[in-house]
C-alpha cells in the first residue's frame, strides 16, 4: 500500500495556485482525494478542504497523517462514491481539483456543488495501458462545461485513435 508521504502533490495544480486566486477562506472539495496528497497540500497552503474517496484504507492513511498536525488549514475526510450524488448541498465550494479520475461521471455534482465564481480544476489520468477506456472523448468535458470561463484546457488524444479518448488538464471557473 502506498504512503502519503511517498506521493508527491500535483506539481501542475500547485503551479496553478496563483493563477486560480483563491481567497483566503476557500473551501476546496479535493474528489477523489486518494491517499491525501493534494488535499495535504492544499492545508498546507491555508485552505480548508473536503477529501472524498470510496476508499476507506486510502481515507485512513490520510487521516493518520493529519494526527499532531499543525497545518494551517483543515482537512475533512468523507467516505464518498463518486459515481452517486454528493452529499453536499448546492454551491458549497469555492474550488473543486479532481486528479486522476474519469471526471465524465461526476462533472455534473461537480457543477451542482461549485458556487458561482467558483474554480474547477481537472487533470486526469495519461492514459497507459488500457485507462485509456475510462477517459472523457475529445470535447466532452468542455461541451459539459459551456458557460465556464477557461483559464487552461488541454486535451491529448490516447489509445487507439477509433476510441477518441483524451487526457485532460483544464482550469476553469464557472459562470457568476
Amino acid at each position: 500500500m502506498a504512503k502519503l508521504s511517498t506521493l508527491g502533490p500535483s506539481r501542475k495544480l500547485l503551479s496553478l495556485l496563483e493563477t486560480m486566486a483563491l481567497p483566503s477562506n476557500a473551501f476546496i472539495l479535493d474528489a477523489p482525494s486518494g491517499f491525501g496528497r493534494n488535499s495535504v497540500a492544499l492545508a498546507d497552503r491555508g485552505y480548508d478542504v473536503v477529501a472524498v474517496d470510496k476508499d476507506m484504507g486510502r481515507l485512513g492513511s490520510l487521516e493518520n497523517s493529519k494526527t499532531g498536525s499543525l497545518r494551517p488549514g483543515s482537512i475533512h475526510s468523507v467516505r464518498v462514491d463518486l459515481t452517486n450524488r454528493l452529499p453536499f448541498n448546492d454551491l458549497t465550494f469555492t474550488a473543486i481539483a479532481c486528479i486522476h479520475y474519469p471526471v465524465q461521471t461526476a462533472l455534473a455534482e461537480f457543477h451542482r456543488t461549485l458556487q458561482s465564481g467558483g474554480v474547477l480544476y481537472i487533470e486526469t489520468f495519461g492514459g497507459q495501458g488500457g485507462n485509456y477506456l475510462q477517459l472523457p472523448k475529445a470535447g466532452e468535458v468542455r461541451e459539459f462545461l459551456q458557460g465556464y470561463k477557461f483559464d487552461l484546457y488541454q486535451e491529448r488524444p490516447v489509445g487507439p485513435i477509433t476510441c477518441d479518448a483524451v487526457a485532460l488538464t483544464l482550469l476553469a471557473r464557472k459562470a457568476l
